[in-house]
């Protein structure tokens, strides 16, 4: 398996590595975990399955497919900042997991010795500078009708719901001019079909699902 030792000051996250993004991660993930838990189980992840965990970050997207599984499936999350592999080790052990492990890699480069039966990940692809890259690599990685889960966002319907509030437009307006201005896509979640419908692939199912709908989508 292809390994990197990758310090937080050389990965490009754009919201930073620090302990109160950590902070942040944990309270949003906190808030979400029944709908990623939901959208997971109904894209067909279930008990004794293998599943690995797209950026995975401090753990919490790990944690959250090791309930599905089960204590008989297998988690492997991938995550290119060490100090996080750090933070979501303790939290892991902490909460009595045995069967979630984190490798520091990126994604472009993955290298595994055996097949999973899905690929999962939350709020990821729209950080990286060529999301369709790095599923055509993921892609080999799902075994033969496996499944790849991803919940991504789409901010378009929060900034319609809150058009007329003033105060609350002007700050999501702020939050989303921000994200494209790092480079990242807020609209992923939409975007996903473009992304899917470009590849080529054996073919394992493709499910995703826009954040603020919460309505996971088929592409078999």
């Amino acid at each position: 398996m292809a390994t990197a030792t990758t310090s937080s000051a050389s990965c490009g996250y754009v919201l930073g590595y620090t302990s109160t993004e950590h902070e942040r991660l944990i309270r949003q993930a906190a808030l979400i975990a029944p709908i990623t838990e939901r959208f997971f189980r109904q894209a067909g992840i279930g008990p004794g399955q293998r599943v690995l965990d797209l950026g995975s970050g401090v753990g919490d997207v790990s944690m959250a497919v090791a309930r599905v599984v089960g204590p008989t499936g297998e988690v492997v999350g991938i995550e290119r900042d060490s100090a996080s592999i750090a933070v979501a080790e303790a939290r892991v052990k902490a909460a009595g997991f045995h069967n979630v492990s984190f490798e520091c890699a990126d994604l472009n480069e993955l290298g595994m010795d055996k097949p999973f039966d899905a690929v999962v990940g939350r709020f990821i692809l729209m950080f990286l500078r060529d999301p369709g890259s790095v599923l055509r690599s993921v892609v080999s990685l799902v075994r033969e009708g496996g499944v790849i889960a991803l919940q991504e966002v789409s901010w378009l319907p929060m900034l319609a719901l809150g058009a007329q509030l003033p105060l609350w437009s002007l700050v999501l307006g702020a939050i989303y001019e921000t994200l494209l201005r790092t480079g990242a896509n807020p609209e992923m979640g939409l975007d996903l079909y473009r992304v899917f419908s470009r590849l080529v692939c054996r073919h394992p199912k493709c499910i995703w699902t826009s954040f603020w709908e919460a309505l996971p989508l088929s592409l078999t």
